[in-house]
């Protein structure tokens, strides 16, 4: 009985495990540009895409655009929780300064006079 239930144990773990891999592997490339904008949750940066329309929280692994910049980037869909909630996950690859976008310069949080 013991050797089954370690058995199941193994086979369900390999399971999760292998629909993990599956579901990162299979995770679709987001491409897009816009401008970059605080969102509301702290530490949160949105877009929305001017070719789309689409609203994308973007998350980056390494330097992060200032707010009021114009980008264009690349990505993969993000799976899983996240404490940004305005628009789509994206795990950001690469991200360049994009010139031919005019950004609105960033709102400031304290202008509430």
């Amino acid at each position: 009985m013991k050797k089954f239930l370690v058995t199941v144990w193994l086979v369900a773990s390999f399971t999760a495990a292998s629909a993990q891999i599956q579901q990162s592997s299979s995770s679709k490339t987001i491409k897009g540009s816009g401008c970059v904008e605080n969102a509301v949750e702290t530490s949160c940066h949105v877009l929305l895409d001017t070719r789309t329309g689409a609203t994308y929280t973007l998350l980056f692994s390494g330097k992060v655009p200032k707010a009021g910049t114009a980008i264009t980037f690349t990505g993969k869909e993000h799976h899983g929780m996240t404490t940004c909630m305005q628009g789509k996950p994206v795990n950001v690859s690469k991200w360049k300064k994009e010139k031919g976008i005019k950004c609105p310069p960033p709102a400031n949080a304290e202008s509430t006079h």
